[in-house]
């Protein structure tokens, strides 16, 4: 009995495609478009790096043209793990395990590289899933994340009850800089997938314990937990902000990415919600006016 290698690539569990010493995909399994959501027609004779995973780590650094693990490894032949932030067709930053061993031919030279890469999420329970179906009338429509409603209903939640330490408990608005002119140069649409992206990249890339919102238009919100002092507050927001700035989505061959304005505040003693969010809108405005782009926490 003959088994099609590709066959079984196709079922296996996590993405993969190998390349040839040129960096061109010459093989895209069926994950791998689940994972990314390009097709393998989309990619396959296309170089890694020509926009399609570019792949990003923690510090924004681009590996695909600075440290690329698959690079190395058919430089050298040593096979690499590595954390990455891949770049989704819809624009969004997915957090994803990369594995890459180096394709070897019948001489024991190196033709190429395999790379199996893992989306890096939580198993939910059934439980998580029940609780997920009764919250539809939480959720924004368009982006799929929690919508105002939901927001100000947690907040009334945490600001009422005495059980918990809310000196820990941190509220962030984010507003996308310059967004009429996405929707008046590119139309709504476009705008529409801008806004879809931002949710995805925030969801993707919050802790586990943390909540992202859609507030309304192109503004969001974040309730963060166990946050323990304003310089771990600006710096789990840094991270994101940066992988915000390396999401991007094509369109007509142009690269449409954007920036946010962030203002973050830690919940104190006898706040309301009407005080928490207006501090975090007024810390956001400081933002635009500082130059776009920024973080502002106080």
């Amino acid at each position: 009995m003959e088994l099609d290698l590709n066959d079984i690539l196709d079922n296996i569990y996590g993405g993969v495609y190998y390349v040839d010493k040129d960096r061109k995909i010459k093989y895209w399994n069926k994950e791998a478009e689940k994972i990314t959501g390009f097709s393998k027609e989309e990619v396959i004779g296309e170089y890694c790096y020509d926009n399609i995973l570019q792949h990003v780590d923690d510090k924004g650094i681009n590996l695909c043209h600075n440290g690329c693990p698959l690079h190395a490894t058919i430089n050298n032949g040593v096979k690499r793990e590595a954390n990455v932030y891949l770049h989704h067709k819809e624009g969004q930053r997915v957090p994803v395990t990369i594995r890459v061993v180096p394709l070897k031919n019948k001489k024991n030279e190196i033709i190429g590289a395999v790379e199996l890469f893992f989306k890096n999420a939580k198993i939910q329970s059934l439980e998580e899933k029940i609780n997920e179906l009764k919250k539809d009338s939480f959720r924004d429509e368009l982006t799929e994340i929690n919508n105002r409603k939901y927001l100000e209903e947690i907040l009334a939640e945490i600001i009422a009850r005495e059980d918990i330490n809310k000196d820990n408990i941190a509220f962030c608005f984010l507003d996308i800089d310059d967004f009429k002119h996405i929707n008046d140069d590119y139309g709504h649409i476009v705008g529409d997938k801008i806004l879809s992206m931002i949710a995805g990249t925030l969801k993707s890339n919050l802790r586990d314990a943390d909540k992202a919102f859609r507030w309304g238009g192109d503004e969001f919100a974040l309730i963060l937990f166990d946050i323990e002092n304003n310089k771990q507050l600006n710096k789990l927001l840094e991270r994101l902000k940066l992988l915000v700035n390396e999401s991007f989505i094509n369109h007509n061959q142009e690269k449409l990415n954007v920036t946010m304005s962030f203002g973050a505040t830690k919940l104190r003693e006898n706040d309301t919600i009407e005080s928490l969010t207006h501090r975090a809108d007024n810390n956001m405005y400081e933002s635009k006016k500082k130059g776009k782009n920024i973080i502002t926490v106080t």
